[in-house]
């Protein structure tokens, strides 16, 4: 990353419609969403930010990173269930021959978007239905932090013995093995922090080392 300035009742219910807010109305949580030819797994994907039970202001911004596939058409068809159900839909992207990275995707995300947290989500992954409301409370006792949270594999045998890294580290080692060839005893995908926060830290990485165009 790189430092540049940048009443009671199901939470659906609790929601105000996205068409009755004011033009100044911010979400307490943007949910960040890069994509890139993300068809299998989007419906899982989108439809567990539907079923969060965040009882706040919660937004979605998806950026689609050249997608080849019907990306666009799932991301467009949930965006009508998801608004219905208050939950406001920021869709932005490019559909130029390749794509520009996962880097460049997430930033922009984080830019259109508006939320007083983020918190960051693959297009390949699934939220269990507590996210996004254990994070922001706790997000919001550590304002100078990243929360990241557990992981579960599937197929479960996958990865077993990262996974198992991941999910037993101490918050000792959180710090010590940071550096290790594991990578970041963060994972990327259960990132979750104040905008404030991300914009000291910096962007990601847009060099595109990895983007290759086919």
């Amino acid at each position: 990353m790189h430092k540049e300035p940048c009443d009671k009742g199901p939470a659906q219910m609790q929601r105000a419609a996205v068409s009755k807010r004011e033009p100044d109305w911010r979400p307490d949580v943007s949910i960040i969403l890069p994509v890139h030819n993300a068809n299998r797994w989007l419906d899982e994907c989108l439809k567990s930010v539907l079923e969060q039970d965040f009882q706040g202001a919660m937004e979605l911004s998806v950026y689609n990173d050249a997608s080849k596939d019907d990306s666009a058409g799932i991301i467009e068809k949930w965006k009508v269930t998801l608004e219905e159900n208050g939950i406001r839909v920021v869709d932005g992207g490019h559909d130029s021959p390749c794509p520009r990275g996962v880097g460049y995707a997430k930033n922009q995300a984080v830019v259109q978007s508006s939320g007083t947290y983020l918190c960051f989500l693959d297009s390949d992954d699934v939220m269990m239905p507590e996210r996004v409301r254990l994070q922001y409370e706790a997000a919001i006792q550590r304002p100078k932090c990243i929360v990241g949270c557990q992981v579960k594999r599937e197929p479960a045998n996958s990865t077993e013995r990262y996974t198992r890294w991941i999910n037993n580290l101490t918050p000792e080692q959180l710090l010590t093995q940071v550096f290790t060839s594991h990578g970041p005893t963060i994972i990327m995908p259960t990132w979750f922090c104040s905008r404030e926060w991300f914009c000291h830290i910096g962007k990601f990485d847009e060099s595109g080392e990895f983007v290759c165009c086919v």
